[in-house]
């Protein structure tokens, strides 16, 4: 990008220049040497966050439904619980989500509304087919944390 514009870098602490071969070989050491640095920093996260949901923690983001943060853990919340355990339950009987929507709508349970910690409100209508396919693959019912499949 310096060559292009016509400029050159120069270090006052330091004792390189760009306009010499040698000043461009210790910025391009500087510059690989920064993003090495940088990748070894992302992965020391990312096996972090896997050895944490490894040991079961809970690492963040919107918690399922009948689940509530506590500290690193999930705790249940009972009143959501109940319907999830009402969702499952229906399922296994009914054996087709349009159904289980249909019977929730007719029975006038409706998704709980819940705030995330954003602000940002979510439920308080009818749980859509969507919903309960998502809720009924979800992992964390089995007792599992998903991390990259």
């Amino acid at each position: 990008m310096f060559d292009k514009a016509g400029a050159s870098f120069v270090s006052i602490t330091q004792s390189f220049n760009t306009t010499t071969s040698m000043g461009r070989l210790t910025l391009n050491m500087l510059v690989s040497f920064a993003q090495f640095e940088r990748e070894v920093t992302a992965e020391r996260i990312r096996d972090k966050i896997a050895a944490s949901k490894a040991r079961g923690m809970w690492m963040g983001g919107n918690p399922p439904l009948g689940y509530r943060p506590d500290g690193r853990t999930l705790a249940i919340a009972d009143e959501h619980a109940r319907i999830v355990r009402h969702i499952f339950a229906r399922y296994l009987d009914l054996g087709n989500v349009r159904l289980v929507a249909r019977e929730l709508s007719e029975q006038g349970i409706i998704a709980p509304q819940r705030t995330a910690t954003t602000g940002r409100t979510t439920g308080g209508r009818p749980f859509s087919r969507g919903q309960i396919y998502t809720l009924l693959k979800c992992p964390a019912y089995t007792g599992e944390i998903p991390h990259r499949g």
